[in-house]
């Protein structure tokens, strides 16, 4: 049988990155109660905004349901702030967009330009009303991670270092996978979206860039006990202890419905508590024990802190 080849990590970050990340977290309804920020959040940007142009917001996002950015953000040349990568990418001929995306097997729409121009035209306009008014701290502390990820990386352990990143994620070679490309993410914590193709797959994963307010705990001891204090979590666990179960079978064992089975998988997963073992095409999950290490020690230190 002929062996698979190794992919090669490669961590990257530019403020486009978050910039699509955070209008992405603020329209995905479905992700609202899962998202660290929350309703809360959502709730003042939406007062930023008027009626129409949330709604206008919303019905182009259906439209991009399927065309991802990130292969063009990283392949841009230039300066990739918000007003930089939108000049490169509005410049780009219908040839070079098509280009672009042939280079990733992505499935080309034929109004291609079409869908540039309309991204375009709403990632300024939540540009305007939200993304440049951000705290810095929080880019600072993403391009920080960014290149602390970076130095992790030696030659020969690229996929400890997904794992690592995602918090669980185990990505197998196959066939065709050359290159993974990992960007930290700030707005849509403690969820990892990935956006996969045949040679390239391209991952977003949580980081908690600022420090929780005086006397709070820190985000990562809040999701890890908050996912341990649910009985039907603590139960998926014992299943997952010592074996591999794929999500149709964690449903037949627990007996409930597939959404709150999912629910319960999201909160293990942003707690670290589980292994995804992933080849692209299937998933299956496993206890990660290492999230537990030093768990005491970590609930005294804030105690007494």
């Amino acid at each position: 049988m002929e062996q698979l080849l190794d992919y090669k990590v490669e961590v990257d970050f530019a403020p486009m990155y978050e910039c699509v990340s955070s209008m992405t977290a603020f329209l995905s309804k479905q992700n609202h109660t899962a998202m660290d920020s929350g309703k809360l959040w959502v709730r003042d940007v939406q007062a930023r905004f008027a009626p129409m142009l949330l709604r206008k917001m919303q019905e182009v996002v259906k439209k991009l349901d399927d065309f991802s950015l990130a292969p063009y953000i990283w392949c841009c040349p230039g300066e990739r702030s918000v007003e930089g990568f939108l000049e490169w990418f509005d410049g780009l001929s219908s040839g070079e967009l098509y280009e672009i995306s042939g280079r990733f097997g992505q499935s080309v729409p034929s109004n291609l330009a079409e869908l540039r121009d309309t991204a375009a035209d709403i990632l300024r306009e939540w540009n305007a009303g939200y993304f440049s008014g951000i705290d810095p701290n929080i880019i600072k502390g993403l391009e920080q991670e960014a290149e602390s990820r970076r130095a992790m990386l030696s030659g020969n352990n690229d996929m400890e270092v997904f794992e690592a990143a995602t918090a669980g994620m185990r990505l197998y070679p196959t066939e065709h996978l050359k290159q993974v490309i990992i960007n930290p993410q700030y707005h849509a914590r403690p969820l990892v979206t990935t956006a996969m193709y045949d040679e390239f797959v391209f991952t977003s994963y949580s980081c908690d860039v600022l420090p929780p307010e005086a006397g709070r705990p820190a985000p990562a001891l809040l999701r890890l006990t908050r996912a341990l204090s649910d009985e039907t979590r603590l139960y998926i666990l014992r299943l997952l202890t010592g074996k591999q179960l794929n999500f149709t079978e964690i449903v037949r064992e627990v007996g409930l419905s597939k959404s709150t089975i999912h629910y319960h998988l999201i909160a293990l997963r942003a707690a670290g508590l589980v292994i995804v073992h992933t080849n692209v095409r299937n998933a299956s999950y496993s206890l990660r024990l290492e999230a537990l290490n030093g768990l005491p020690q970590q609930i005294g230190a804030y105690l007494e802190s």
